[in-house]
C-alpha cells in the first residue's frame, strides 16, 4: 500500500500580528459581517428594530407638530389648539421613551447571549485545533481573544448597535424631511454632512488599523504576563525580578501607546461632526432669514428646519462616539475570525476498504514515516519499524534526537509529514479520537493536572469510572496494583491538587498521571521519562506495576537512565532522523555514547 502524504501537518497556524491592509468596507458591508453572529436572535432583533422605527418616527414627527402649532395656533393666539397639540407632542415623546427603553433592554440581552455563544464557539474551535496551533501562538494572546475581543463585540451589540441603527434611521428620515420641506434650504443644511462623509470614508481604514493594533498589543501584554507568571519560580531563583519588570514595562508601554493612538483615531470625528452641525445651523439660519424676508417660508417652518438639522446632526455626532465601539467590534471580529477560519490539519480519514482487510500482525507500525515541525529541520526521515503486541520497547538516543517526537506520532499528537502510522493494520488517522485514545495511553514527561482532587484527575478521560463510588474506584485501583501509590498521599483520593502543581511535588504528579494512564487499560502504554522525577524505591514500585500489566499490553519506554530499560524486549536507537534497532544493552550504550559525541 502506498503511503499517503500529509502536507498539512506542516501548516502554519501562527496568527498574524500585522494590522489588516484591506480596504475599509462600507458601513453597510461591515454590518453585514456582524449579522451572522445574531442568526439565532432574529425575534429579539426584530423587536428592537420595530422599537427603533417607532422611536425614530416619533422624533421625526415632533418638529412638524411644533411647526404647525407655531404657524397655526400661536400666531392666531388659539390657546386651546396649543394645548391640544402640546398633548399630542407629549404622547409622541412618551412613545419614543417607551420604545427606546424596549430596544435598550432587548439588545442588552442579545449582546449577553451573543457573547456567551461566541465564547463557546471560539473555545470549541480552539479545542479542535492541533498541537501545532498551540506551539505557534502564545496562550496569553488566545486568552485575550476569548475574553477581551469577544467583549468588544458584546459591548457593540448591547450598547451601540441599536444606537447606530437608530441614528442612521433618524438621519435618513431627517434628510428626507429637510429636502421635502424645501429643496434649496434642505441642500444647504446637508452640505456640511457631505464633507464629513468623504472624510470618514477616507480615514476609516486608518482608524480600523489603529484599533486592531490596540487589541493586538493587549493580547501581547496578556501573553507576557501569562508567560512571566508561569515562570516566576525561575525569575525568583535567579533573582531577576528586574528582567520581569523590564519585559512587562516594555509590553505595557507598547499597549499604552497603541491605546492612545486608537483613542485619538476613534475620537477624531467628534469635533469634526460638531463643527459640521454648527456650520449647518448657521447656514440654515442665514438662508432661512432671507427666505422669510421674501415670504418663501414661515417662522414655524424655519424652526422645524432647525429642529430637523438637529435631528440629522445630533445622531451624526453620536455616531462619532458609536464609531469607536464599531471599529473595535470589527477589529475584534477580525481577530476572532482568524481563529474560527482555521481548520485542523489532522482530520479523521475514512478507512479504505483494502486497508480494513489488511492482514498485518503488528500492533503499531511506522511505514516510511517522515516528520518535521513547521519551519524546522526534519526530525524523522523515512522511518519504518513495527511494535508487536505484549512486548516492551525502549527508545534511547541523545537529547533532541527525536524520541519524544516518535512517541507523539504513536499517539497521533501530530501527523507525519510523509508516510503512515498504522494501528492494528489501520491508518491511525482513520480512528475517531476517543477510539484512538482508548487504545493508547500516554504519560507525558511533564504531566498536567487539573485543579481538584486526585480522584477527579484519575477519572479524567475515563468516563466509565465517573459515577463510581470511592469504594468501587479504590477497588479498581487495587485490582490494577495501584493501591500503594494512592497510600502515598495523606488524604488518599481526596488529596487536593492544583493545576500549577503546588499542592503536590513533580514526582507525585507523575504518580497521578501514571495511575490515570494505567486505569485506561490501553493496548499501548507510552512512558516518556515517566520515572525521571521519582526516587529509586518508587521507580521500582512502578516497574513492578508495569510488570503486572496484562500480557497483551505493549509498553514503549523513553528513558535516559539505562536501568529503566534493562528488561526491554527490543531497544531502538533514535538520532539524526533515523531509528535503528540497538540489539543488546551494551550496544545501545555504545550507540548512545557515540551519538552524544556526534551531536
Amino acid at each position: 500500500m502506498t503511503p499517503n502524504a500529509v502536507p498539512a501537518s506542516t501548516s502554519s497556524y501562527a496568527l498574524s500580528s500585522a494590522p489588516p491592509r484591506a480596504e475599509q468596507p462600507g458601513i453597510i458591508a461591515a454590518l453585514v459581517r456582524l449579522l451572522p453572529l445574531m442568526a439565532t436572535e432574529r425575534k429579539s432583533v426584530t423587536i428592537a428594530c420595530v422599537a427603533v422605527i417607532i422611536s425614530s418616527l416619533a422624533g421625526l414627527i415632533g418638529p412638524l407638530i411644533i411647526a404647525h402649532t407655531i404657524d397655526t395656533y400661536i400666531r392666531s393666539g388659539d390657546f386651546g389648539g396649543v394645548l391640544r397639540f402640546a398633548s399630542l407632542l407629549f404622547v409622541t415623546f412618551l412613545a419614543s421613551f417607551v420604545s427606546t427603553y424596549v430596544q435598550t433592554q432587548t439588545m442588552g440581552s442579545v449582546g449577553r447571549r451573543v457573547l456567551f455563544g461566541l465564547r463557546n464557539r471560539l473555545f470549541t474551535k480552539i479545542q479542535d485545533l492541533p498541537l501545532d496551533f498551540f506551539n505557534q501562538n502564545k496562550a496569553g494572546d488566545l486568552i485575550s481573544r476569548i475574553n477581551n475581543d469577544t467583549d468588544k463585540l458584546n459591548q457593540f451589540f448591547a450598547q451601540s448597535l441599536v444606537q447606530l441603527a437608530a441614528n442612521l434611521f433618524m438621519m435618513t428620515g431627517a434628510a428626507i424631511f429637510l429636502v421635502a420641506l424645501d429643496v434649496p434650504l434642505g441642500l444647504v443644511a446637508l452640505a456640511p454632512a457631505a464633507g464629513v462623509f468623504v472624510l470618514t470614508r477616507l480615514t476609516g481604514s486608518w482608524v480600523r488599523q489603529r484599533n486592531v493594533k490596540s487589541l493586538q498589543s493587549l493580547g501581547a501584554l496578556s501573553a507576557e504576563i501569562q508567560e512571566s507568571l508561569a515562570n516566576f519560580k525561575v525569575i525568583v531563583a535567579f533573582n531577576r525580578r528586574d528582567y520581569f519588570r523590564e519585559k512587562f514595562d516594555q509590553a505595557n508601554t507598547r499597549t499604552f501607546e497603541a491605546n492612545v493612538a486608537s483613542g485619538l483615531a476613534s475620537t477624531l470625528f467628534m469635533p469634526v461632526y460638531g463643527f459640521a452641525y454648527n456650520l449647518a445651523q448657521v447656514l440654515v439660519l442665514l438662508y432661512g432669514i432671507h427666505l422669510i424676508a421674501t415670504g418663501s417660508v414661515t417662522i414655524g417652518l424655519l424652526i422645524a428646519f432647525l429642529l430637523y438639522v438637529n435631528s440629522f446632526y445630533l445622531p451624526l455626532r453620536q455616531l462619532a462616539a458609536v464609531w469607536a465601539s464599531f471599529q473595535l467590534a470589527l477589529a475584534g471580529l477580525d481577530r476572532i475570525s482568524a481563529v474560527l477560519a482555521l481548520d485542523s490539519n489532522m482530520p479523521v480519514l475514512p478507512a479504505a476498504a483494502d486497508e480494513a482487510a489488511d492482514a498485518r500482525t503488528a500492533l503499531l507500525e511506522f511505514d516510511q514515516v517522515g516528520f518535521s515541525y513547521p519551519g524546522g529541520r526534519e526530525v524523522l526521515h523515512d522511518v519504518s519499524f513495527a511494535l508487536e503486541r505484549g512486548k516492551t520497547y525502549a527508545l534511547v538516543g541523545p537529547t533532541g534526537g527525536g524520541k519524544t517526537t516518535t512517541a507523539a506520532l504513536m499517539a497521533r499528537l501530530y501527523d507525519p509529514t510523509n508516510g503512515r502510522v498504522l494501528l492494528n493494520g489501520r491508518d491511525i488517522r482513520t480512528y475517531q479520537p476517543d477510539e484512538r485514545a482508548g487504545q493508547i495511553g500516554f504519560i507525558l514527561q511533564e504531566p498536567f493536572l487539573f485543579t481538584g482532587t486526585i480522584r477527579e484527575n484519575i477519572v479524567y478521560g475515563n468516563s466509565q469510572y465517573a459515577d463510581y463510588s470511592d469504594e468501587r474506584l479504590m477497588s479498581l485501583i487495587v485490582e490494577h496494583n495501584l493501591g500503594e501509590l494512592v497510600a502515598r498521599f495523606d488524604n488518599g483520593l481526596e488529596t487536593k491538587v492544583t493545576s500549577s502543581g503546588e499542592a503536590v511535588s513533580l514526582g507525585q504528579k507523575q504518580l497521578i498521571a501514571f495511575m490515570r494512564a494505567v486505569l485506561r487499560d490501553p493496548e499501548i502504554l507510552v512512558l516518556d521519562e515517566a520515572t525521571a522525577n521519582v526516587d529509586t524505591v518508587t521507580e521500582q514500585l512502578l516497574d513492578d506495576i508495569l510488570a503486572k500489566l496484562p500480557s497483551s499490553t505493549t509498553k514503549v519506554i523513553i528513558a535516559h537512565r539505562l536501568n529503566t530499560i534493562a528488561d526491554a524486549d527490543e531497544i531502538f536507537f533514535i538520532n539524526a532522523g533515523t531509528i535503528t534497532p540497538a540489539g543488546s544493552m551494551e550496544h545501545a550504550l555504545e550507540m548512545l555514547l557515540h551519538g552524544k559525541r556526534d551531536s
